[in-house]
């Protein structure tokens, strides 16, 4: 059985790793960042065949944790020699430390970065949506609402955690939010993303291991339970005529 967790639930099992178990925070984060670069570069590199363009990033950060695991996925990407822009929405001077630590990095490597704003309504480039994470709880509006919308205009998103715009925990969309050709969601699959409209905005979900022991799932509990083919494993085989009863002929 596979398990679901809201983002609050998520968000306690991450505190229980960090302040009970000891795994630092900047690891779990570098583990999540490496996640989503794999998963875009896989993805460029299915789209570098299919028409042999130049790919390029474009990598939107809020000033979140969400926002710091897209600057270090950026970063990484960097690394591996491929053109990266970041654009920065929000004030930085409400940014979590994660986000100033790697903020702090990428301007040493002197990556390019950008004002949010900035981001164009047209473009090739492969999108790291990295704006909002299982945290929102309130809808979106305003600047933000425009930077969503105009995400949505491209094919080729990858979605940090969850698409930006979907609550965690019932898949509601917070005012707006972009459709993800492919979302890399983080040690338990979020509820939000089982559950209409937030599934149809998912893509494809690669649900990835950075860290989590499910002694901490344990402690702080689930959402739900996703029944997998070994699980029905244990239920008797029926025959291909079991639905017939006292009205069977009338059933056939």
């Amino acid at each position: 059985m596979k398990y679901t967790v809201t983002g609050t639930q998520m968000k306690q099992v991450d505190q229980d790793t960090i302040e009970r178990i000891g795994i630092p925070s900047a690891v779990l984060m570098e583990r999540a960042a490496l996640a989503v670069a794999d998963a875009a570069e896989k993805l460029a590199l299915k789209k570098r065949e299919k028409d042999g363009r130049q790919i390029q990033f474009a990598v939107i950060c809020g000033t979140g944790n969400n926002g710091a695991d897209g600057i270090g996925a950026g970063r990484i990407l960097w690394g591996r020699g491929y053109q990266v822009i970041l654009y920065l929405a929000g004030d930085p001077y409400r940014s979590t430390p994660e986000f100033k630590l790697q903020k702090h990095i990428a301007e040493q490597l002197e990556i390019p970065a950008a004002p949010a704003p900035q981001f164009p309504d047209q473009g090739e480039e492969i999108v790291i949506d990295a704006l909002f994470g299982i945290g929102l709880v309130r809808k979106v509006e305003g600047e933000y609402k425009s930077l969503i919308e105009r995400m949505a205009k491209r094919p080729d998103l990858v979605a940090v955690d969850i698409p930006s715009g979907i609550h965690a925990g019932t898949g509601a969309v917070m005012g707006a939010a972009a459709p993800a050709a492919v979302t890399v969601t983080f040690g338990y699959l979020k509820s939000g993303l089982l559950l209409y409209p937030g599934k149809s905005y998912g893509g494809q979900i690669q649900v990835q291991d950075i860290g989590f022991f499910d002694c901490s799932l344990k402690r702080v509990g689930w959402d739900a339970g996703v029944l997998e083919k070994k699980d029905l494993a244990c239920l008797p085989k029926r025959p291909p005529d079991s639905h017939k009863g006292t009205f069977g002929k009338a059933l056939v």
